[in-house]
């Protein structure tokens, strides 16, 4: 579109037509894409205004409505038109649209960083943000993008001659124009607003910043950049996507803070239910190190030599372990004696990447696809580099001191980088401050690399990792029988895109001796199994598959308890005096009737506690995250630990309160579920499963066992192998993002087919009034599960059993009022 804008030059001088006071353009202010800024000028009125000019032809048909957005908005901090004109010139070909608004005196968002490089302060991002989430908040509620959020189109207007307004306020301009001009795909407003913060955040000076900016900082960077804005899935994080609890969550430090300061004996965890994450962890290994887990169901797996690719429920704790895996974790927490280190653990989370090579695409230049490659090699290198040489300053002093010359001089050679003539050139620290220099390079250029007139230069190709860490082994003796493990974290498209991840596993799915990856995603369906030479990658043979889900799923009752009640002991014994310090003194055990004694029971409209530490681990799917939280509303709604202390008895926390806490937080999770984007569709594909799957608990019976007990389903078996058309896949592969269910591919149907199976997510079993008896399936044709998917009415009518059957409304197991309300 930039080829229909007019010369600039043409404007300036020029009267605007057709406007009271004589406006006359004598500023160039900036342009984009789809038009120019200026500024003008009235002597007249001595007013200045700014003029948006736009030709025609980069308008779609009903631009005007997308421009009235702005004026809609209450806000402040839109720049509003307040007049639409044309200007025509046939003889210089001039065919533009005029957009007039006030003009705002000030600096572009991004002249303001660049202006005060390495000196923002952390208040100034604070009210940033605040000012930014409470228009988010307003054209939430209308249903309002901006779509093209920068710091190009963001001004920061200096008040400091105000007496009661702050030194700052924000406006935002070109609201309307992207959809305006009908391009396709419109950014999304939160990652956009990531992006900002991200470039806000590198130009603190952390160093010389008091301890509150520090704390706001670490929150700012470890909890909203980390996690609140990037994170889309609303069933995971409760912020995402609700500008209003991220106002309130900002609300909230300042008071954290004087808790922290207040409190002599708190060190860093306040409640045993906070810290749902790894991101919030931040650099906090101590605190890391007292919430991990080495029961960890599927450890042993993860540690194998091979290939990985791990999965599972967002929260599952893909983070947590693979970051607690890592030499440099272990460094800091003292548990890196040479006894106990089998692999060099290398932790790599990949916010790093998606903030490098944001929405990456294949470029056109076949010489420019190492750019991603060269990043992700220098990023990895620079981290082994000072984990060997801060491990071996431990335990192995000498001899790295007396390779440390050689091995540089060989890393040197198989980079084939020019080696500078300097002093000290030949030694990790000046390797790791090239590197360092390197990955800049290849963010940079990924920025130009559609401009044909840029030259691409050399870039590291897939192989020189390995061949590192092949020579490290070769020349450090306490590397032998060592492997480098690569956690590659979080390694999930959308945000590495499809093309992105098919460009680097030409590095990660290579095998060899001396370095393994592990890869976290966070379904098996964010991720790819080929590469850009179109190789495709099989399971068993260039990787294994974990799927946490399905781990838990399967695992023992007592191996499930001896995780979940150790993750629960260390949390709640890390808070001194805290009213309990153990799982089941706060919510007792209770292993209560067996399955079919309950499913007669949910016949009979009997009423189901759902309780105890035994209720709490059948109810896990691996989504540990979903668990800690569920405990916490239970402590919630028993008053808090204030009311805890006055309880004797055990358990602590009712039976009662457990199962209403247990009803809330599948509740919660649909609820989360239901605002994404297809998320109503998702809940009534769910929800019609459920209704499904209640009906044949109560009214049919299960062929296979004596006594004639209910048919007691939460799984689907379908009778042939899947294939769903592109719609259907559409929806089945979203409901496995989310773990809505959990798919077994291993699964075998009764007409002897291998076929995937589908778990529903054990958080929802008591809201649907099922049990987690794993005896039965519901057994659909392919058909029946694209009805599913597409019409889940439709199937909810036919597969109901009997006319007219409803859950009835009044069922302990649904909120509210109704099936209708979820």
């Amino acid at each position: 579109m930039r080829s229909f804008l007019p010369d600039k030059a043409f404007f300036i001088g020029n009267e605007i037509p057709d406007q009271h006071g004589r406006y006359t353009i004598v500023e160039h202010k900036g342009s984009g894409v789809n038009g120019h800024v200026f500024r003008a000028h009235s002597e007249e009125l001595r007013h200045d205004i700014a003029v948006k000019i736009i030709p025609r032809q980069n308008l779609k048909e009903g631009w005007k409505d997308e421009f009235q957005k702005a004026n809609i908005l209450r806000s402040r901090m839109v720049v509003k038109f307040f007049s639409v004109a044309e200007w025509r010139d046939p003889n210089n070909e001039i065919d533009c649209v005029i957009l007039l608004s006030d003009f705002v005196s000030g600096r572009t968002l991004r002249e303001y960083i660049k202006q005060n490089k390495n000196i923002i302060i952390v208040d100034f991002i604070v009210r940033f943000l605040k000012e930014t989430l409470d228009l988010f908040n307003e054209m939430d509620d209308r249903g309002f993008q901006h779509g093209d959020l920068h710091p190009g189109n963001i001004l920061v207007e200096d008040q400091s001659t105000s007496i009661l307004a702050p030194q700052y306020i924000f406006r935002v301009t070109d609201f309307g124009v992207t959809s305006a001009a009908g391009i396709e795909k419109i950014k999304d407003d939160y990652e956009n607003l990531a992006f900002i913060l991200k470039d806000l955040l590198e130009n603190v000076d952390y160093q010389n910043s008091n301890p509150r900016e520090r704390f706001t900082f670490n929150i700012l960077n470890d909890h909203f950049l980390a996690k609140h804005l990037v994170e889309a899935d609303t069933t995971r994080d409760p912020y995402a996507r609700r500008p209003k609890k991220l106002f309130e969550r900002l609300d909230e430090v300042d008071r954290e803070f004087q808790e922290i300061q207040a409190t002599a004996t708190h060190k860093e965890l306040i409640d045993p239910f906070e810290y749902l994450s790894c991101e919030q962890l931040g650099e906090s290994h101590n605190l890391l190190k007292v919430l991990y887990s080495d029961r960890f169901l599927g450890l042993s797996d993860i540690e194998r030599r091979d290939n990985l690719v791990l999965t599972g429920p967002r929260g599952c704790g893909k983070s947590t372990v693979f970051k607690s895996l890592s030499l440099r974790h272990r460094l800091i927490v003292d548990e890196d004696s040479p006894k106990e280190i089998d692999y060099i653990g290398i932790y790599y989370r990949c916010d790093d990447l998606y903030f490098a090579f944001p929405r990456y695409q294949l470029p056109i230049r076949q010489e420019a696809y190492d750019v991603p490659l060269h990043f992700v090699t220098a990023t990895l290198l620079i981290e082994i580099l000072e984990s060997i040489e801060n491990w071996s300053s431990r335990y192995f002093k000498s001899e790295f001191e007396e390779k440390e010359e050689i091995a540089s001089k060989s890393i040197w050679d198989i980079l084939g980088l020019t080696k500078p003539e300097e002093p000290g050139i030949d030694s990790f620290r000046s390797l790791s401050a090239r590197l360092i220099k390197e990955r800049n390079r290849a963010a940079t250029k990924h920025r130009f690399i559609s401009d044909l007139q840029q030259k691409i230069g050399y870039y590291f190709g897939p192989d020189v990792l390995n061949k590192i860490c092949v020579k490290l082994v070769e020349i450090f003796s306490f590397l032998n029988e060592r492997p480098f493990f690569f956690f590659i974290d979080d390694y999930s498209t959308p945000k590495i895109t499809l093309e992105l991840q098919q460009n680097l596993n030409r590095l990660f799915m290579q095998r060899s001796s001396t370095s393994f990856f592990k890869l976290s995603t966070e379904s098996p369906v964010s991720y790819a199994r080929s590469d850009i030479d179109k190789k495709a990658y099989v399971e068993r043979r260039e990787f294994t598959l974990l799927n946490l889900g399905l781990v838990y799923i399967h695992a023992e009752l007592k191996e499930k308890l001896q995780f979940i009640e150790d993750v629960f002991d260390r949390r709640l014994n890390a808070i001194r005096e805290y009213p309990a310090s153990s799982l089941e003194e706060l919510i007792g055990t209770y292993s209560g009737p067996k399955y079919n004694e309950i499913a007669r029971q949910i016949r009979r409209r009997s009423r189901i506690e759902t309780w105890g530490k035994e209720a709490l681990c059948s109810l896990c799917s691996g989504d540990i995250h979903h668990i800690i939280d569920l405990v916490r509303l239970m402590v919630s709604s028993s008053g808090g630990p204030e009311k805890l202390v006055e309880i004797k008895s055990m358990p602590k926390i009712l039976p009662k309160n457990q199962t209403k806490a247990v009803r809330e937080q599948a509740g919660n999770f649909l609820k989360g579920l239901r605002i994404l984007p297809n998320g109503p569709h998702l809940v009534e594909v769910v929800t019609a499963f459920g209704i499904v799957a209640n009906a044949y608990l109560r009214l049919k019976d299960s062929k296979n066992e004596k006594g004639k007990p209910p048919w007691q389903a939460h799984r689907i078996e379908p009778y042939e192998q899947v294939i769903l058309s592109d719609d259907a896949q559409k929806i089945y592969d979203e409901l496995l993002r989310y773990s809505v269910f959990i798919e077994d591919v291993r699964g075998k149907s009764r007409r002897g087919k291998v076929v995937p199976r589908l778990y529903l997510r054990r958080l929802l079993i008591p809201h649907f009034g099922l049990t987690f008896s794993m005896r039965d399936s519901i057994e659909l044709e392919v058909d029946e599960i694209e009805t599913l998917l597409l019409d889940p009415k439709q199937f909810e009518r036919k597969h109901q059993l009997q006319k007219g059957f409803v859950i009835d409304p009044d069922q302990p197991f649904l909120p509210g009022i109704g099936i209708e309300d979820i």
